[in-house]
């Protein structure tokens, strides 16, 4: 299987002559049970019955980011998927450069990632939840902002120390960033950096959803209850 992490004994060249290779076809699935990855509508941080691409939920996810749309600039698509945003892209600094593995890499700055969103139709309170992942140096999670706000949560959901890569054995963690907000605001701007260089990031997913309010809440659990009173009855049946 080829690995995702390029090591810093490689040249940069070599890197980026190498073909270009996405992450869920790249190993680990991020969402294979075990690790750390999870749907909305699986996660406890999801877990009112937001589903991506229902309703006015929002989606982008990154896990390669070679982008032709944006020759020589250093900007990039979602190329896992997206919904109901508008111009959905990723930057990052001068130094930090696509890998042959399609990750973003460096060998002597500390990276510095933007990733961005836009979407005008959402109201009321939000959760904003970011999902990372990395090989080798880590995310800094002191720099993790949303338009300039720290996060609700985070937290590592997977790590590895030794992750059996066919490079040899390399650092492999998921993170777990979210937020809470009062308001929806037009545009999503996370930002953040490794701590040092030699951070390979390989994949990024964002979902946002509109927190329901009290009387929806009401309204859900109601429904939760009939459904498990139905449950039951069929059982004793």
């Amino acid at each position: 299987m080829p690995s995702k992490f390029a090591v810093a004994t490689l040249t940069a060249g070599l890197l980026a002559a190498a073909p270009a290779s996405a992450d869920l076809t790249n190993g680990p699935d991020p969402y294979a049970p075990g690790f750390g990855f999870d749907k909305p509508q699986e996660a406890s941080w999801g877990g009112w019955g937001w589903t991506r691409g229902a309703g006015n939920s929002i989606y982008a996810e990154w896990d390669t980011f070679v982008d032709a749309s944006y020759p020589g600039i250093r900007t990039a698509a979602p190329d896992v998927g997206s919904y109901n945003v508008t111009d959905p892209f990723v930057g990052w600094n001068t130094g930090t450069f696509v890998a042959g593995s399609g990750n973003l890499y460096s060998f002597s700055v500390t990276q510095q990632f933007s990733f961005n969103l836009a979407n005008s139709t959402l109201s009321g309170p939000i959760r904003a939840a970011l999902q990372t992942e990395g090989w080798g140096t880590a995310i800094d999670a002191a720099t993790m902002l949303l338009n300039g706000v720290a996060p609700t949560v985070s937290t590592v959901t997977f790590t590895d120390p030794a992750y059996d890569s066919s490079f040899g054995p390399v650092t492999l963690t998921q993170s777990l960033f979210y937020w809470d907000l009062p308001s929806a605001p037009s545009n999503y701007a996370f930002t953040f950096a490794s701590v040092g260089h030699s951070l390979s990031l390989a994949q990024v997913a964002v979902d946002i959803a509109p927190v329901p309010e009290p009387g929806e809440w009401a309204m859900m659990l109601a429904g939760l209850g009939i459904i498990s009173a139905f449950v039951r009855r069929r059982r004793k049946a």
